[in-house]
């Protein structure tokens, strides 16, 4: 391996990306970052063959895919915690089967695995779906739907929407990529969780739903991508060439050591093409890196970043 000292600076704006480019019928479990939430359960998340498309979308045609069931396993992946204005996340989505209504992607606060927010579902209408969002948990929060306008086995470009201080939630579909749209949110209030100041929102969760019979559905999801603005969304990696103070580090085998960054900080790994392949804490300044290929990566804390070759 070899080290190459080439600074980047990351947009702030750029939390997370994922385009599942890992090895097919694997456990996403314990690869780019994704951790359990709640206890245990089955089925495990698992990685899907192929990519799914969307004209326009950076994360389109990358990688692979999961595979979202019923019941099982739920995950999340998390980013720097944010505390004031407003995250938005990006997917694709192709819904293989809907029931009466569960939720399969959504936000979270950082240090909780009950505080959840932009709750955003998928239920069956006659031939057709339509998607559908909550607020938050706690209480009796009910969900709000679009139309009834969508199909099964189309793939669509979801939009989830959540201001950091009330929870206040809104989802969109295939929405226009260059400008955030002014009209077409589904919007819900409902539920009386609020994220928490000290932690801020912090996760992307992917959920498999209810064990009961025809009420959750079936569905491939790819391409996640998290930002602080609605425009980093639709850049290609979220990553800018504008200088910043220098991130100090050093390799050695698989040892990545990051100097004058205080320990428990989180040290992202993003490939070249933007897709985050390793997340960890560090731990007496060093982290072990996973098993990389060859190549560039990007190692990124906080809104620092430097370049490295494996």
């Amino acid at each position: 391996m070899s080290f190459i000292a080439c600074v980047v600076f990351a947009q702030g704006q750029t939390l997370f990306v994922d385009n599942f480019n890992y090895t097919t019928g694997t456990d996403l479990l314990s690869q780019g970052g994704w951790s359990l939430t709640g206890t245990a359960a089955t089925p495990n998340v698992k990685v899907a063959t192929g990519s799914l498309s969307y004209v326009g979308y950076p994360a389109s045609g990358i990688g692979n895919s999961v595979a979202l069931g019923s019941t099982g396993q739920d995950i999340n992946n998390a980013f720097t915690n944010q505390k004031t204005g407003f995250v938005y996340a990006a997917a694709l989505v192709n819904i293989t089967t809907a029931g009466t209504g569960d939720y399969f992607i959504h936000f979270g606060e950082l240090t909780s695995t009950t505080a959840y927010f932009c709750r955003t579902y998928v239920k069956a209408d006659g031939t057709n779906i339509a998607f559908g969002v909550t607020n938050c948990s706690g209480g009796t929060p009910t969900q709000t739907y679009t139309a009834s306008s969508y199909v099964l086995g189309t793939t669509y470009l979801l939009v989830l929407k959540v201001d950091v201080v009330s929870g206040a939630s809104s989802i969109i579909v295939n929405p226009a990529l260059n400008t955030e749209p002014t009209t077409g949110w589904t919007t819900n209030n409902s539920g009386t969780t609020v994220p928490t100041p000290a932690n801020g929102i912090g996760t992307i969760n992917l959920r498999q739903g209810s064990a009961t019979a025809g009420v959750s559905p079936t569905l491939t999801l790819d391409g996640i991508r998290v930002a602080t603005s609605y425009s980093a969304l639709f850049t290609a990696t979220g990553l800018s060439t504008v200088k910043a103070e220098p991130l100090s580090i050093s390799l050695a085998g698989k040892i990545l050591t990051v100097k004058e960054v205080a320990d428990g900080s989180v040290v992202d790994i993003y490939s070249a093409i933007g897709s985050k392949v390793q997340s960890a804490q560090l731990v007496n300044g060093t982290i072990q890196l996973n098993n990389l290929s060859k190549g560039l990566y990007v190692v990124r804390v906080g809104n620092q970043s430097t370049k490295i070759m494996m």
